[in-house]
């Protein structure tokens, strides 16, 4: 029987407007589509909440959010009064880990969310690697794994008698150059859109040798691919909106206090708020759960009415999207363009980034294909980022991630994998 096997590979920022944009061109993107069509395009796959490179990486290797991982980037600790910053927490068990368990080898090439958490540096049968560079570096690495079973490592020479079970591949030039960084900046959303879809027609052609040398070692066909990403990217413009929003509460009659991160400096306040760029967390300083939850609800109908808001939540919807529960009492994301950034801002500068319910940041690129699964298949159903490696899991007759709360993807098998 051939052995089963995986590449997971994540494209940092990769929003599904991007493919849209691009797959209209029948030239464009070839191997994508060639993956696309070998297996299932997910047309409704969304990422967490927040949108946030490191709570989303943790997110996807472990199958669940940060109500299991802990990981929501910043939280209000109300007993200690002070913003926490999460950096790469995770308290959940990641796929990593259950390869682990299982002696399963496999490696993890700048998948950080991996490092300590199943993935090891200088260990042959689980190892981290972090090349660093950009993704023509990352893919040589796969493709010298693929087709001489060896890894290069910081002068160490790697040797596996045959391809490992998983590999794991983390690139993030898409979310480099989405930033909008000074060195490729675009001073419009046309041009900074055009920059980054000319580094994923780069990587689409790594993504081609990768197939021609999966195929040439016989390898294709047994492969479990995933493409994927963590989240996807919005630009914004202009005076940031944190001031007219407290001004608002304010008026409200509201004492409001702001915290980027650590001790929170005023000492009476009823409002405490903080943000990542581009949403604001808020916090009731209430200590009655049935009163702040009472409060929360009338202050949404209030805020959504501002015209810079596009979307609120409260904490128990946050907590139907898997947030952990100290995340935010309302998280407030404002209309694209805007911003409730709490840094100085270039009113003439076109910033970017992705901590937004808007659907440029949750609405992702995501195909898999595999042993099993569909063929030249659209999945229309809702499908989040924490369904992934479960639904992989299950088709790989691997052991489950222990705080895994995403489902299986039953409806994209074949009957005879369903059976």
């Amino acid at each position: 029987m051939t052995k089963k096997r995986l590449i997971y590979i994540n494209l940092d920022g990769f929003g599904k407007y991007y493919y849209d944009q691009m797959s209209a061109g029948k030239e464009a993107l070839p191997n994508i589509k060639k993956l696309v069509k070998r297996g299932v395009l997910f047309e409704q796959a969304y990422t967490g909440i927040p949108s946030i490179t490191v709570p989303m990486q943790t997110g996807i290797v472990s199958g669940c959010y940060s109500d299991r991982t802990g990981n929501c980037d910043k939280y209000w600790d109300r007993e200690a009064n002070e913003i926490i910053l999460t950096g790469r927490l995770n308290r959940a068990q990641t796929i990593g880990e259950t390869l682990a368990e299982e002696g399963r080898t496999f490696v993890s090439i700048q998948q950080f969310a991996l490092e300590g958490k199943g993935a090891v540096r200088g260990r042959r049968d689980r190892l981290y690697t972090e090349p660093g560079g950009d993704y023509r570096i990352r893919f040589s690495m796969l493709l010298k794994l693929i087709r001489e079973n060896v890894i290069e490592d910081k002068g160490t020479v790697y040797e596996y008698p045959e391809f490992p079970e998983a590999v794991f591949l983390y690139i993030d030039d898409l979310d480099s150059v989405g930033h909008n960084p000074p060195w490729c900046y675009a001073d419009s959303e046309r041009k900074r859109v055009d920059n980054v879809c000319r580094v994923l027609e780069g990587i689409d052609e790594m993504l081609g040798e990768m197939f021609n040398s999966l195929e040439e070692k016989g390898l294709f066909d047994s492969m479990y691919l995933l493409l994927t990403t963590d989240h996807g990217m919005i630009s914004y413009r202009g005076k940031s909106r944190l001031g007219d929003f407290i001004c608002a509460l304010e008026e409200w009659g509201f004492r409001v206090a702001v915290c980027k991160e650590g001790k929170v400096e005023m000492k009476d306040y009823d409002i405490l708020l903080t943000s990542h760029d581009i949403q604001c967390q808020m916090f009731l300083n209430e200590k009655s759960e049935d009163l702040r939850a009472m409060k929360m609800e009338a202050l949404k109908k209030c805020i959504i009415k501002l015209p810079y808001v596009e979307t609120v939540m409260t904490a128990k919807e946050l907590a139907d999207r898997g947030v952990y529960r100290d995340y935010a009492d309302l998280l407030i994301s404002p209309a694209e363009g805007e911003s409730f950034s709490l840094y100085p801002l270039d009113q003439e500068h076109l910033y970017a980034t992705h901590d937004s319910l808007h659907k440029k940041c949750q609405h992702i690129f995501t195909a898999m294909a595999g042993p099993g699964i569909r063929s030249d298949y659209r999945e229309n159903s809702l499908v989040y980022t924490k369904d992934l490696i479960p639904t992989l899991a299950y088709c790989l007759g691997w052991k489950q991630p222990r705080d895994a709360t995403g489902r299986w993807l039953t409806s994209i098998l074949r009957e005879e994998m369903e059976r």
